[in-house]
């Protein structure tokens, strides 16, 4: 039995070479050893289980025996953006709330309907929901624009409660549409009970994420709304709101030089955690999308991306990428010839 096990670990540590493991078990054996040890059968199938790969070459792993980062989160995924290869994997079928990453979605639905974004718009008094900041005064002449804004860069419950609203469908045919669209991406294992991401009843996995994420980046408006540190709305009635993005990526090093955010959203709720689902792209390299779930405070949820982040661009090499060396100083790499 003992000669067993350790001719197990000997494999399995030759196959971590070549793929990613769910990064729990790792954690979960070190805590419990009495725990029975991942089969082989494990290591073999685990690996890109869940995203179907493209035929693009994927990115190589140059430290091999780097198996990843600890992060608070429940939840946690990294994969490459073209290839759909996974990075880094913890928990990645455990379906959990996801708070207001739900914005994006409603956000997508909203924009499938081809407003006009320069229209006026108002905020109503039925659309008040509780939670969060309000962004927009009720009855304030703004534009679709504004409120579509409000909600994916302030995450306004308000303002995203609207957007159903002004999209001439019921609440009810709003989510309906959603889940529809959710299952025209190949998000199996999501579901949305409401707009807002108030209800923890809207639940996801990390990679039903990473499709949506795919998908919402594409869209212009999307992408350039949650790439805003701040905005400022200016009413017809000449008031300012001044909108601050409740995701602090932007403003920290991963959204400089070489790294850049291309897209995100943060989320939260007592039952969800503290959430968040970004893309990112490091100059030289390729996009790769970030999802954490159920991070246990919301300084947690940034530093969980940020580790993931800088941990995938070091241990990974994509094609054509310039080879790696590290800096004396400091987390980044340099890339030489």
């Amino acid at each position: 039995m003992i000669l067993k096990f350790f001719t197990q670990i000997i494999l399995a540590s030759t196959l971590l070479q070549l793929f990613p493991v769910d990064v729990s078990d790792v954690q979960r054996l070190a805590t419990h050893p009495s725990e029975q040890a991942p089969s082989l059968y494990n290591f073999f199938t685990l690996p890109n289980a869940h995203l179907p790969q493209s035929a693009d070459a994927a990115p190589t792993k140059i430290h091999p025996n780097s198996l990843g980062v600890v992060t608070s989160a429940e939840s946690a995924i990294v994969v490459d953006r073209k290839t759909k290869q996974i990075l880094f994997q913890k928990n990645i079928d455990t379906p959990r709330s996801i708070g207001s990453i739900t914005k994006l979605m409603t956000a997508f639905v909203f924009l499938s309907t081809n407003p006009d974004l320069n229209a006026p718009a108002k905020l109503q008094a039925e659309d008040f929901r509780a939670g969060g900041v309000q962004h927009v005064g009720f009855g304030d002449d703004a534009t679709v624009k504004d409120i579509l804004y409000a909600s994916l860069i302030s995450s306004d419950n308000s303002a995203t409660a609207s957007l159903a609203r002004l999209s001439g469908m019921s609440i009810q045919d709003f989510v309906v549409k959603m889940n529809k669209t959710a299952i025209s991406m190949g998000m199996e294992r999501t579901h949305f009970e409401d707009p807002t991401g108030l209800s923890p009843r809207n639940e996801s996995v990390v990679s039903d994420l990473v499709k949506m994420l795919d998908v919402v980046a594409q869209n212009d408006i999307i992408r350039d709304a949650t790439e805003h540190d701040t905005f400022a709305i200016t009413t017809v009635s000449g008031k300012t709101y001044n909108l601050k993005s409740t995701d602090q990526l932007l403003s920290s090093f991963v959204n400089q030089q070489p790294y850049r955010i291309v897209a995100g959203k943060t989320g939260y709720l007592p039952e969800a955690g503290y959430c968040l689902g970004t893309v990112l792209n490091h100059d030289g390299a390729g996009d790769i999308i970030v999802v954490v779930l159920g991070s246990e405070t919301n300084a947690d949820r940034f530093q969980d991306i940020k580790s993931l982040a800088v941990w995938s661009y070091q241990t990974f090499k994509w094609p054509g990428q310039l080879s790696y060396v590290a800096k004396t100083h400091g987390a980044d790499p340099l890339f030489t010839e």
